[in-house]
């Protein structure tokens, strides 16, 4: 599990992708994933590393938001958003292979360099994974005290005052009047209805 501020990601470390021999469970869980991650080694031809991944993903029928899906599929494809990271960012001059790579790859993937060695850019890819998760963190407090802010609640991006209730309580989707809201984009205790969209970090009030 991986702590990113008040909530967790479950980070699952796969054994590599050959084309010598691939378990079927494993595709089984890559096609169960909401976010794939391809790792790659700066310093063992990476470009050849992104090409075989790529590749044997698109034999799973897993394809990449990025990617051009082929026409003639007998199988729906799987679309899979997909981060790649390049280790071994060790030094500062590594920087410049990773740039090089960038330039020759022509890699349409969203692409960070990190070193688990050293922890750098260790946050900015924990960063990454919540900006595409496409989920928001809903904070919600009883009439007259604070707001818990160690436990959100977790919706998709674009939930409503209504998608909250439900998620609360089943009773509340039914009961729900309105609620008061605090966030960016409202005034602090504004009122709002069901259809109101949450913005991540708000505060709600839930009146039923």
């Amino acid at each position: 599990m991986a702590q990113y501020e008040n909530i967790q990601f479950q980070l699952i470390d796969t054994p590599p992708l050959t084309k010598d021999y691939t378990e079927p469970a494993f595709a089984d869980l890559i096609r169960r994933a909401d976010i794939l991650v391809i790792l790659l080694d700066l310093t063992a031809d990476p470009m050849q590393q992104l090409e075989d991944a790529l590749h044997i993903l698109h034999s799973f029928h897993i394809y990449s938001e990025a990617c051009t899906i082929p026409t003639d599929l007998r199988k729906p494809p799987r679309i899979k958003k997909t981060l790649v990271v390049i280790n071994k960012m060790d030094r500062p001059e590594d920087k410049e292979t990773l740039d090089i790579f960038l330039e020759l790859s022509g890699i349409k993937l969203p692409c960070i360099g990190v070193s688990t060695r050293t922890g750098h850019n260790v946050m900015v890819f924990l960063d990454k994974l919540y900006e595409l998760s496409g989920i928001i963190r809903i904070y919600t407090k009883p009439p007259g005290k604070e707001a818990d802010k160690k436990s959100p609640f977790i919706v998709p991006l674009g939930s409503t005052l209504a998608d909250l209730a439900g998620k609360v309580h089943n009773d509340f989707v039914n009961k729900l009047k309105y609620a008061r809201a605090w966030g960016k984009s409202v005034r602090d205790g504004q009122m709002v209805q069901r259809d109101y969209v949450l913005q991540d970090g708000d505060v709600v009030e839930l009146c039923i």
